[in-house]
């Protein structure tokens, strides 16, 4: 019996020290208050924190999406003066996740706008979650058992050796990224990785090498079921929802295409249309807005440096990033600025504006034969890399 009694309160003991060091350390910023919404937090774990602290915050204004919207929208809005803003954006964020995050804000009536950045291949069933995410993180104990967690140890010791923030890292109290500092140069090298990565992984996913929006057998059997519960949500709680598909650079299109996604990727646009109105129905309100700002206008096909230029580019890092200060101009817009870009999508118009982007494309086809013979080069190499299962059928 003595031994027992030792043995609880040794164990009693460890666990009071791991749960007291753990909540000092706060790897994952979750258990203490910022001084200020601006302050820049130290993260081991953007997911944790922006899952189980910043989705539970009040903001006036959400924004929330892919690493897209994570590092083109900042904190400085002129099209919203006054307003709390949150970005509850995360890498590698599928809509499914997107889901999760919004069914945990809107809790308590909060927030009153959500602008949710739309990106095809975050609606890949076939691509595997994160490894970092767990559905845990939207539990509501979730802080507590964190406390007790061997991983939070390990984060917290590598915090408690390397206390200090870097450049680009997630983020200040309110879920804005850390400025990066823009180094120029080599933007084709940047370029040509990141488009590597969206064809050996994004879209066409190992081992099946295919993109689909609905598979027998997943955890999340359809993406489509996801964004169509996001928006039922949305019209059930009033939530002022604003929609908008990414701006990437023109030659994350061709490197879609370059896939063989292209029917696909318009086929995703008039899904999209088509579920917005069809939950407006269902609850007698209008639509939510849906802006495209995809395609092959004079923001997306912004020239390349050459390699021995050192001068920066204005709108992107590379070609699925665009910088805050187009994140800036798409904010204004969506919320009644007047500048002449991006399309309002909706039944009657949604045709025209797939077959401007077609039209645009063979312009850009015909005036970039550089970039074209470069993606194409990149998708063999990509083809050729690859041991692919099986392939499945596309399937809506």
């Amino acid at each position: 019996m003595r031994y027992l009694i030792h043995f609880f309160l040794a164990t009693l003991l460890l666990s009071a020290s791991l749960a007291g060091f753990n909540y000092w350390i706060d790897p994952y910023a979750i258990y203490h208050e910022p001084t200020h919404h601006a302050a820049p937090l130290h993260v081991m774990n953007e997911r944790i924190f922006k899952t189980v602290k910043l989705a539970r915050m009040s903001a006036d204004v959400v924004f929330i999406g892919t690493s897209r919207t994570d590092i083109g929208i900042g904190r400085e809005q002129t099209a919203l003066p006054g307003k709390s803003l949150l970005n509850l954006s995360i890498f590698d964020q599928r809509i499914h996740e997107t889901r999760r995050l919004i069914e945990i804000m809107v809790q308590d009536g909060r927030p009153h706008k959500i602008v949710l950045g739309l990106d095809f291949f975050a609606f890949n069933v076939l691509n595997a979650p994160p490894s970092d995410y767990t559905e845990d993180n939207g539990n509501p104990l979730r802080p507590l058992t964190l406390l007790l967690s061997v991983s939070t140890l390990v984060d917290a010791m590598t915090k408690y050796r390397h206390p200090q923030t870097s450049d680009g890292d997630c983020c200040d109290a309110d879920g804005f990224r850390l400025p990066t500092k823009t180094v120029p140069g080599n933007y084709r090298q940047k370029f040509s990785a990141s488009e590597r990565l969206y064809l050996m992984e994004k879209y066409l996913p190992y081992p099946q090498c295919k993109f689909a929006f609905s598979s027998a057998g997943l955890q999340t059997p359809s993406s489509l079921s996801d964004m169509q519960a996001i928006l039922a949500l949305a019209q059930r709680r009033h939530i002022d929802l604003r929609l908008f598909i990414s701006p990437s650079h023109a030659r994350q299109w061709q490197t879609l295409a370059a896939a063989g996604l292209w029917d696909d990727w318009e086929n995703w646009k008039r899904k999209l249309v088509a579920l917005n109105e069809q939950e407006a129905a269902n609850t007698g309100r209008s639509a939510f807005p849906l802006w495209d700002f995809s395609g092959y206008d004079a923001v997306s096909t912004e020239e390349l440096p050459d390699e021995n230029e050192l001068r920066p580019m204005s709108g992107y890092s590379d070609s699925s990033h665009y910088v805050p200060a187009i994140g800036q101009r798409l904010v204004t817009r969506i919320f009644g600025g007047t500048e002449n870009w991006g399309v309002s999508l909706n039944h009657s118009n949604i045709e025209e504006n797939l077959q401007r982007i077609r039209a645009d494309r063979k312009r850009y086809l015909s005036g970039h034969t550089r970039d074209v013979s470069e993606i194409e080069a990149l998708a063999r190499d990509t083809a050729h890399a690859k041991h692919c299962a099986e392939p499945i059928a596309n399937t809506f």
